[in-house]
């Protein structure tokens, strides 16, 4: 039996570890291996793996070279036939130790854009140097995975990975254990009628720029934001600055998201830079209208089937509202488009048919078929 290590830094609130989680979350499609996950970092286990998976805690401390020194001895300790990860740091140490062995097959999964990602958390001569690892390490992988199209071509055109090596498969959700799951009773008192968003509170989801397209706009209903994150201090006094205390309801982490989420009139995000933007599917897959700016990458090819759609102004696409990246005047254009009932149950309908197109059974049996497909390009 072909043993195969999937590695990610840790298991957290992120949209990598939930897709994780999704893909080994039905034994019978991998029943045919010996698999393994092992975290990087000694840090609390947010989402529950299933019981079957061999789980391996490493104490990498967020280091870089402590990684590399921890996943090269657990490797040597059984030896994997395939090493998968999921994020920056484990993808530049999983194709750096593709080096030191060339019996074990590696894959990279990409889950940012990751040219929009650095430049977004870093400046000048910080940006260039973050680049720099992924770009002399990930073409020594066997394969990288794109969770877009955006994102693969990104990984192409800017960091060195060869196009022959370069594949893009969406991320899987469990439709059926999302509606589960958003039929039970929600984790906080929720207004009669609200607008949901939801996302890590960080300078790349642009909340500000969120709360003041929807504070011109003519929603009356209260807009919920659910999440955490380094953001949140600042966010809350900024609701004060702007008065919207009644308006504005920062709701904070949710066990089940989907319990409140399903329960919104529709769902917006004003995201700067996504991979392939999880709470936007998830939102489709619950029958919710959504409005999502145009950003990269994943958007355009979700809402309008085309990953080169560009507009200068507000977009009704095939599947939900598109709106120019960082435009708040497009964006308040988009909450009052939704001001009317017939448009917002016309995309509901929309919404729900194209999560489909997502649905765990056809994505994680592509990704499972690749798996088996490169261990078989011995």
């Amino acid at each position: 039996m072909k043993r195969i290590l999937f590695v990610i830094n840790s298991m957290g609130y992120g949209g990598a570890e939930r897709a994780l989680v999704n893909l080994l979350s039905k034994p019978s499609f991998y029943s045919d291996f010996d698999v393994h996950v092992a975290l990087l970092d000694d840090e609390p286990i947010i989402r529950a793996l299933p019981e079957n998976i061999t789980l391996h805690q490493l104490d990498s401390r967020r280091s870089l070279a402590s990684s590399l020194l921890s996943l090269r001895r657990l490797q040597r300790e059984f030896n994997p036939d395939l090493c998968v990860s999921f994020l920056v740091r484990a993808n530049v140490v999983n194709a750096a130790l593709k080096l030191t062995s060339k019996n074990r097959k590696a894959i990279l999964c990409e889950r940012m854009h990751l040219s929009s990602h650095l430049n977004g958390q870093f400046k000048s001569a910080k940006r260039l140097l973050a680049g720099i690892l992924p770009s002399i390490t990930y073409r020594y992988a066997d394969a990288v995975i794109g969770v877009s199209t955006g994102v693969t071509e990104d990984l192409v055109e800017n960091f060195n990975v060869p196009s022959i090596k370069a594949t893009t498969i969406f991320n899987p959700y469990n439709i059926a254990l999302i509606e589960q799951l958003s039929e039970k009773a929600p984790e906080f008192i929720l207004p009669t009628s609200f607008v949901i968003s939801t996302g890590r509170l960080t300078p790349s989801k642009n909340v500000k720029g969120l709360i003041d397209a929807y504070l011109s706009s003519n929603e009356s209903a209260p807009l919920c934001i659910l999440g955490e994150g380094e953001q949140k201090k600042e966010i809350e006094n900024y609701i004060k600055f702007k008065n919207a205390k009644e308006k504005v309801l920062l709701l904070g982490y949710a066990e089940n998201p989907f319990a409140i989420v399903s329960k919104a009139k529709y769902y917006v995000s004003a995201s700067l830079n996504e991979g392939f933007p999880n709470a936007l599917l998830e939102a489709m897959a619950l029958g919710l209208p959504v409005i999502m700016t145009n950003c990269p990458s994943g958007p355009a090819e979700i809402l309008n089937e085309d990953p080169q759609y560009v507009s200068g102004s507000l977009t009704e696409a095939k599947h939900g509202l598109l709106v120019p990246l960082n435009n708040t005047s497009e964006l308040t254009r988009a909450f009052n488009v939704y001001n009317k009932e017939s448009i917002r149950a016309d995309y509901a309908k929309r919404a729900r048919k194209r999560a489909e197109d997502f649905s765990i059974e056809s994505i994680a049996n592509q990704y499972w078929q690749f798996l088996r497909q490169t261990l078989l390009n011995h």
